[in-house]
């Protein structure tokens, strides 16, 4: 950001602005005076997408230019991507503006506008070096504009990056290259297709390189300092094999690219039906869609010649086991943001879990704990916002375990350590005695029951879908062999628990008086049984002694954890007691 002070001078102090992301009374103040602040005229205010998505705002400026208002917020890290994706639904739904520019009361006609300038305006408050780079090397009309306030009665407002003109472009979104462009790129590029065309990326011998349907395959130039590509990601390149794009999608460890297959294209839905685009921007119908299937905009499909359906691809989150090898080629170094003190901020390398302190000027450039760095030679080149970039990938192994608790609305970690935490985004799922696992911010990471079922462990669940990499056993995560049940005292249910874990066995508790068909269920999943002989009904030991042939049984006159792990580790090395029997 420029460097700009403000003082009050009649007291003599220089007046600090506020948190780096934009409240939401200033936000609602900006829009109701948009036309005095930003030069725009907003015809919808937090407009729905498909999707669920919010578009904080749909303008017209001076020129009749369709503008896309985003104001950048804590987890928007990405507010240019979004940007863009909002303003090509934008492109595809003009009748969307021209009713809301009919409701707006504005003396404009709908015949007017410019769609041939439609643009994007994103107001923040730490747009940098970087912003303004992946906005110069989208080639859009963006700009973007760096806010603050100032007590409660100054708002500044400073352009920090806009395109040089306003340059027409097609309503396709893609910009016509110029005769002299063209010249440049013929200069240091050999023209290998006759249209811009959808590929998968595969990574190796330090390149990136795109491969197409018939397994041609050619090296992929000009990607943008900040983007990363995964190996398999699907990416956009035009006639020179230059990058243009970059899906969220995927083409899985499994999934066989058949002979069947012509081309990738991406799904655009309208009103007058599905659609694809196979990178030329050329609108055609996509035919043969099974009924089963429920394809949503932007989806990456493969088809055949005659434009069948054949299959569509996941999307997956992205995390570092993605990227690690991309950034790699670059030279970047992606570090995890420990915490941010005076003069500089506490960083760990997430490929290494080396920590280091690194000097900055924390006045001037906002850190934030847990968010991502992307360096080179010491420079940051990008951020991610998200810590859970590097929370969600198998570089992470600071995982700690414990049992859940629920008090008062609040969900509690009681960890193996003894202490109690507040889990933080605790999902509504969890339950009183499961076992779960936070990270070193006791951010909620997942949770250590068998399948995957409401409560989808978010590691797991990660993991499943990003096929890129083969995940290693985290050093920190603890690996569970076998179930156990214990027949005994419910109040020491996460004592138990708790014990056991830290050796690798699950267990389940089940009060000794209860009635032996909801015992008999939990069996068929149970690899040892405990019997806490004091605490157990007169039928169900009879019962366990009688029924349970194929089970180890422990029987144990003492309800304590530690003397019941001992004997279950007693019987696990073939040295049954006195008190146990198979």
């Amino acid at each position: 950001m420029s460097q700009v002070k403000i003082f009050d001078i009649k007291n003599l102090k220089e007046l600090r602005g506020c948190s780096p992301f934009i409240d939401r009374l200033t936000k609602d103040k900006i829009k109701k005076y948009a036309d005095l602040f930003l030069n725009l005229k907003l015809i919808a205010e937090d407009y729905i997408i498909d999707g669920g998505d919010i578009i904080d705002g749909i303008a017209v400026d001076s020129n009749n230019n369709p503008i896309i208002l985003l104001f950048q917020e804590e987890e928007r890290d990405n507010i240019i991507g979004q940007g863009i994706y909002y303003l090509e639904w934008l492109v595809r739904h003009k009748y969307v503006f021209s009713e809301n520019l009919a409701k707006s009361g504005l003396s404009i006609s709908a015949a007017n506008i410019n769609w041939g300038n439609v643009g994007i305006l994103c107001v923040g408050h730490d747009f940098s070096k970087y912003d303004k780079c992946v906005a110069a090397h989208i080639d859009q009309n963006i700009e973007l504009i760096n806010c603050c306030k100032y007590g409660s009665e100054l708002l500044t407002f400073i352009t920090v990056y806009e395109p040089e003109g306003r340059r027409s472009k097609k309503e396709n979104l893609v910009l016509a290259m110029g005769e002299e462009d063209e010249h440049n790129k013929l200069k240091r590029f050999i023209k290998v297709f006759d249209t811009p065309r959808i590929g998968y990326c595969e990574i190796e011998n330090n390149r990136h390189y795109v491969v197409f349907p018939n397994k041609q395959r050619n090296e992929i130039y000009e990607i943008p300092t900040p983007i990363y590509i995964a190996q398999s990601q699907f990416v956009l390149v035009d006639e020179y094999s230059c990058f243009k794009y970059v899906f969220p999608y995927w083409v899985g460890d499994n999934e066989i690219i058949t002979s069947n297959i012509s081309s990738f294209a991406v799904v655009t839905i309208n009103d007058s039906g599905i659609f694809i685009n196979k990178g030329d921007n050329e609108y055609l119908p996509l035919n043969n869609i099974p009924s089963n299937i429920k394809l949503r905009d932007k989806n990456i499909v493969s088809i055949d010649n005659d434009n069948n359906f054949i299959r569509f691809y996941r999307q997956a989150k992205h995390n570092a086991d993605s990227f690690m090898f991309s950034a790699k080629i670059k030279e970047h170094i992606f570090v995890f943001v420990l915490k941010v003190l005076p003069g500089g901020v506490l960083l760990r390398e997430i490929e290494t879990g080396k920590e280091f302190f690194k000097s900055m000027d924390t006045d001037k450039i906002n850190f934030k704990e847990q968010q991502i760095l992307c360096l080179k030679n010491g420079s940051i080149v990008h951020s991610i916002a998200s810590g859970r970039f590097y929370t969600l990938s198998s570089f992470y192994d600071r995982f700690e375990y414990g049992v859940v608790e629920i008090k008062e609305g609040l969900t509690f970690l009681k960890k193996l350590s003894g202490e109690k935490v507040i889990i933080n985004d605790a999902p509504p799922y969890l339950r009183v005695g499961q076992v779960a696992y936070v990270d070193e911010y006791n951010n909620f990471c997942g949770v250590e029951d068998d399948g995957l079922e409401l409560g989808d462990d978010a590691v797991k669940r990660n993991i499943t879908n990003i096929q890129t990499f083969k995940r290693q056993d985290k050093k920190e995560r603890i690996e569970v062999t076998k179930q156990i049940l214990v027949l005994g005292n419910k109040a020491y249910e996460n004592s138990y628990k708790l014990c056991l874990l830290k050796f690798g066995y699950r267990a389940e508790v089940l009060e000794g008086f209860e009635p032996w068909a909801k015992i008999s269920t939990e069996l068929k999943e149970t690899d040892i049984v405990v019997v806490v002989t004091s605490h157990v009904s007169h039928d169900n030991m009879w019962r366990a002694k009688k029924e349970i042939e194929d089970i180890p049984v422990i029987y144990s006159e003492f309800d304590g954890a530690n003397r019941i792990l001992e004997q279950v580790l007693a019987i696990e090395q073939g040295q049954d007691g006195d008190n146990s029997a198979s």
